[in-house]
């Protein structure tokens, strides 16, 4: 199955870009920051072990991620987009065994700005519409506009487990820039431009990719 990926410090606007391509492409978006938090949404037992994970800033187990991508994928799924996945080596080098990987999305960003774009962002503890308080921002202040939940910052937004994910992607994530680079996959991209410039960075790149 032929995949694009999506990688940077957290606030870099991985999501976004991951749900444009995916739009464009028609291919499947797999968050995997979205699978983790529907099962603690399912209160499953491994929801439980995920919050405990999250609440701190750590990473879940390798095993436990593929598991979740697996079983993620849609009937009929001619491709992926994979968002905050691989996060380390062991991952890449998985990722390259069952996928066929098209491109790799470095998206730049320095950890001052980065921090900046998250202390913005808010989610419906409700039903888990994101909002961003300087791009997206709700009719009502602190109000889901979808179903008149409250906003709040997520657990991993707040500043302790902020701090603990960038040492985090700075140790382990940060290598895969070298790993996918070497290999002929890895397009850096400045994710300090506009949502919509950035997009088009992407796009670019992409087209030239499916003309060769």
């Amino acid at each position: 199955m032929q995949c694009y990926v999506f990688f940077g410090i957290q606030g870099s606007g991985k999501g976004t870009q991951a749900k444009f391509l995916s739009e464009r492409t028609g291919f499947q978006h797999v968050n995997i920051g979205d699978l983790l938090r529907e099962q603690v949404a399912l209160d499953t037992e491994l929801g439980n072990e995920v919050s405990r994970i999250i609440e701190v800033g750590d990473l879940v187990s390798d095993d436990v991620i593929y598991k979740l991508i697996g079983d993620s994928f849609c009937p009929g799924c001619k491709g992926v987009v994979f968002d905050g996945f691989p996060r380390n080596i062991a991952q890449a080098e998985f990722l390259m065994e069952h996928f066929e990987v098209k491109r790799v999305f470095f998206l730049n960003l320095d950890q001052e700005k980065a921090i900046a774009r998250i202390s913005s962002r808010r989610v419906c503890s409700s039903c888990g519409l994101n909002y961003n308080l300087v791009s997206d921002v709700p009719s009502k202040k602190g109000v889901c506009d979808d179903c008149g939940g409250k906003l709040v910052v997520r657990d991993d937004d707040k500043p302790a487990a902020i701090a603990r994910r960038f040492k985090k992607f700075y140790k382990r994530t940060f290598a895969l820039r070298d790993f996918f680079e070497t290999r002929g996959l890895l397009s850096e991209v400045d994710a300090s431009m506009g949502i919509e410039e950035v997009s088009a960075a992407i796009n670019a790149i992409v087209d030239s990719i499916s003309s060769n």
